[in-house]
């Protein structure tokens, strides 16, 4: 659709509203999960997932034939949602991992945010908070920046 010069786009009546942004949503629990990616999609925003929901973790999408990993679709910014205090990732947010392998910034909420890759937060959900808005915010670089990798940098010597 063409549009004159200084004036806004107009969207037909009936036609989808544009996403906001694309969120990879992974989690301690597939409940959790599904929750945010609901929250997420109710605001505007895409959600991709690793794995489908009520499936096991592993094998990923990225390893079943015919399914689609979100780091081939990319996404924006990663949403860990943990519903339970755990010490370490368990198999169903591998996903932070691919992440920040991309350095992609992480936006995590719920129970438990003191684990492991807490150094490589964007931002944390405070109690009550909004995911969709702080997803947003840091999708658009309005806070929580993106995920430093040197962990993941390959050496180069030979």
């Amino acid at each position: 659709m063409s549009q004159e010069k200084g004036r806004e786009a107009v969207i037909p009546a009936g036609a989808p509203a544009p996403r906001k942004c694309t969120v990879l949503v992974v989690g301690t629990d597939d409940w959790a999960i599904e929750q945010a990616a609901a929250e997420l999609e109710e605001g505007g925003d895409r959600v991709l997932r690793c794995h489908e929901p009520g499936e096991p973790a592993f094998p990923c999408n990225a390893m079943i034939e015919g399914r689609v990993c979100p780091l081939d679709v990319g996404f924006e910014v990663v949403a860990d949602v943990r519903s339970r205090a755990v010490a370490g990732l368990t198999q169903s947010e591998l996903g932070v991992v691919c992440g920040a392998r991309l350095s992609r910034p992480l936006v995590v909420a719920g129970l438990g945010i003191d684990f492991p890759l807490q150094r490589w937060f964007g931002r944390a959900v405070p109690a009550g908070g909004n995911l969709v808005t702080i997803c947003e915010e840091v999708a658009a670089g309005q806070g929580g920046g993106m995920i430093p990798a040197p962990a993941f940098e390959r050496s180069q010597s030979k």
